[in-house]
């Protein structure tokens, strides 16, 4: 694995959750316990103490989760903290109930473990010193428990009570590292994933920052020769010998218009977009008007536009580049068939979607999964950077885009925006 992409496990609010968690499920089992004993009509001091014991970790344990709901940082030495009053509860717990005879002695291996995953070499050794010393004194040390004798037999029927509580708390310490540690994992993979999508993105910013910069370069060189050329193409339409010249060169005078304008809502929109100006639509109004304007653009598509929501429309906040990114999608499905191309928005309080379906052959399996990212086989089709643009600006608006192939022929790409909440 890469070196920068390599996360640890740390003490963290959500790792001293699952603590307290696996603790008060160990101490359900020592209630159950105290339980059977008083039903069992064994009582005195010991059983006193082990329920003053019980008592104050579960105090304890609900202060900690009152603890969490702070914004209080954890760290290691609370962390420790937390897993010694574990290893030290539970040998004046044992002391009070048969000592190494009680089958909730394996339970030492449990915060031992834990430490092992989250805490420093230093906190993990000296935790195991304390849980071997512990268990080594209650091998001598402790107030016998009969229940819990190696030859007393109980209501088990033929198994031994203490051969049947020590496979009881065996299964019950593996279930509880194995949901510690499948927790952990689940956590390490998350942060994995969040690693490697930041990295992505940032690799996409400065890909999209190194575009624009062409992008504004490139339109501050084409307005000189445009209007060259404007000014040139009026002086031949005012020569032209015939009326067919006129109108040829009428059309390359549209054309010149055509590409000032394209670079005069370039400039706009890089203003809009360096000032932060965004302007509140309503939904359908405003996906109704890019869809005519692309209409404008590509004379040669057919395609239908059709909403499936009932109500009025939500209104978005948007800035010329969310045309463009809606824009790039249409135009990647009129470049692959523009025939019948068909256009489906939903809306509700929380979103609105836009599904764009085509009849075109498709997008190849190997690379459908990779569209939208900074780096992209090249296949001649033209969805490399038009996509990155449309992903870059659709999930500035908190938004996503999704392309499947469907079931018959063509492809579907879906971009979801999040309705802003209401000021």
């Amino acid at each position: 694995m890469n070196k920068s992409l390599t996360t640890t496990y740390s003490a963290s609010h959500s790792n001293l959750r699952s603590l307290l968690i696996i603790r008060s499920l160990v101490l359900l089992c020592q209630s159950a316990l105290l339980f059977f004993l008083a039903g069992q009509d064994i009582s005195g001091s010991a059983h006193s103490g082990m329920l003053l014991i019980t008592v104050a970790l579960a105090v304890i344990t609900l202060l900690s989760f009152w603890r969490l709901r702070r914004d209080w940082p954890v760290g290691d030495q609370e962390y420790f903290a937390q897993l010694t009053l574990d290893a030290v509860g539970l040998t004046a717990f044992l002391y009070l109930s048969g000592g190494a005879n009680n089958p909730f002695v394996s339970y030492y291996l449990v915060p031992l473990v834990i430490a092992a995953a989250i805490l420093p070499r230093t906190y993990t050794w000296l935790l195991a010193v304390i849980s071997v010393g512990a268990y080594s004194a209650l091998l001598y040390f402790y107030l016998p428990l009969p229940l819990f004798s190696p030859h007393a037999h109980g209501a088990v029927g033929l198994f031994n009570v203490h051969i049947a509580g020590m496979w009881i708390m065996f299964m019950l310490s593996v279930g509880l590292i194995t949901y510690f540690v499948v927790g952990m994992a689940a956590t390490l993979r998350r942060q994995e994933q969040a690693t490697v999508e930041q990295r992505e993105d940032q690799l996409r910013n400065e890909q999209i920052l190194g575009v624009a910069s062409l992008a504004a370069g490139t339109a501050h060189e084409l307005a000189t020769p445009l209007a060259t050329m404007s000014v040139l193409l009026e002086e031949l339409m005012e020569t032209a010998a015939t009326v067919t010249d006129q109108s040829d060169y009428q059309v390359l005078q549209d054309q010149v218009q055509r590409c000032k304008g394209i670079l005069d809502r370039l400039s706009q929109t890089a203003r809009m977009t360096e000032a932060g100006e965004l302007q509140t639509v309503s939904a359908d109004q405003y996906l109704q008007q890019t869809y005519e304007q692309w209409l404008v653009q590509r004379p040669e598509v057919t395609a239908r536009l059709s909403a499936y929501s009932s109500g009025p429309a939500p209104p978005l906040r948007v800035d010329p580049t969310l045309s463009q990114a809606i824009e790039n999608l249409l135009n990647n499905a009129a470049n692959a068939n523009p025939c019948d191309i068909q256009i489906e928005i939903r809306w509700d309080e929380q979103k609105v979607s836009i599904a764009i379906l085509d009849h075109g052959p498709g997008i190849p399996a190997d690379i459908i999964n990779q569209l939208g990212r900074p780096v992209v086989s090249a296949t001649g089709s033209g969805l490399g950077l038009g996509l990155l643009l449309s992903h870059a600006t659709v999930n500035r608006y908190g938004g996503s885009i999704e392309l499947r192939n469907r079931t018959t022929r063509g492809t579907c790409a879906t971009l979801t925006l999040p309705v802003p909440e209401h000021d």
